[in-house]
């Protein structure tokens, strides 16, 4: 059976996020940068530029002390 293709989209909750880059230290496909954008907290936030890159591990998501990363993952047919 083939694979099914999935769309995935990144969410980075700013009012949360307290920049600590560790979604993007840990991301093996490198598909966050650190935007010059700062948010209310004072903090630069990462930016998701990549995301065909992305192969939907969740490990951003599940690391972030925050939770501040939300993927969503929906398959395409």
């Amino acid at each position: 059976m083939a694979k099914e293709k999935q769309k995935i989209k990144i969410y980075i909750d700013e009012t949360l996020c307290k920049g600590c880059d560790i979604c993007k230290e840990l991301c093996k496909e490198k598909v966050f940068i650190t935007s010059e954008h700062i948010n209310s907290l004072g903090y630069y936030v990462p930016v998701p530029v990549n995301i065909t890159r992305c192969n939907a591990c969740m490990i951003c998501e599940l690391i972030c002390p925050e939770l501040a990363v939300i993927i969503e993952k929906t398959d395409i047919k």
